[in-house]
């Protein structure tokens, strides 16, 4: 087994406070670091060497995944990334899956937002590992106020994943 291990993806977005106000408002992430720093050209490759963004992490509620950060570029001119007003993803793109105890009350607060309801919360099956085997979600879609897609999902009670060896 190898030693890599994912510590956060983070965003580059065009809007930090609109991100801040949305991820904190939404979900009820907490920001653990916010800071303007001064980026090296190479890390990532999208402005020049002593740059200054602001980087912004959030701790999310899974064991699994460190955190999720943001980063806004104060000096250079980025490219406009993806509209939040389209209708498809491209190449690239990232998907951010969040789970949900409750999709609809989350979609309730989404709808205050500026954010891009692509599909309310929708009942529909997915097929599992196991053979066979077939989970039922509860999920909704959206654009974030940044135009990063997001899809909320609730597993039903009744679907089992990994395979309950119970049963």
């Amino acid at each position: 087994m190898l030693n890599e291990v994912l510590l956060r993806p983070t965003f580059i977005v065009g809007d930090m406070d609109k991100a801040v106000a949305f991820y904190t408002r939404v979900f009820g992430w907490t920001v653990i670091f916010d800071q303007v720093i001064k980026v090296d050209r190479r890390f990532p490759p999208a402005a020049p060497d002593r740059a200054r963004c602001r980087l912004t992490v959030f701790q999310i509620e899974d064991p699994e995944v460190g955190g999720l950060g943001f980063m806004q570029y104060l000096d250079d001119e980025i490219p406009a990334g993806p509209s939040k007003h389209r209708g498809r993803l491209g190449q690239g793109e990232a998907i951010l899956v969040v789970r949900s105890a409750d999709p609809d009350a989350c979609h309730d607060r989404i709808r205050q937002t500026d954010a891009v309801v692509i599909s309310p919360p929708t009942d529909w099956e997915v097929v599992g590992a196991e053979p066979g085997q077939v989970i039922g979600l509860r999920t909704m879609s959206l654009f974030d106020p940044n135009g990063i897609y997001i899809e909320v999902n609730q597993r039903h009670p009744d679907s089992k994943w990994p395979a309950n060896p119970a049963t």
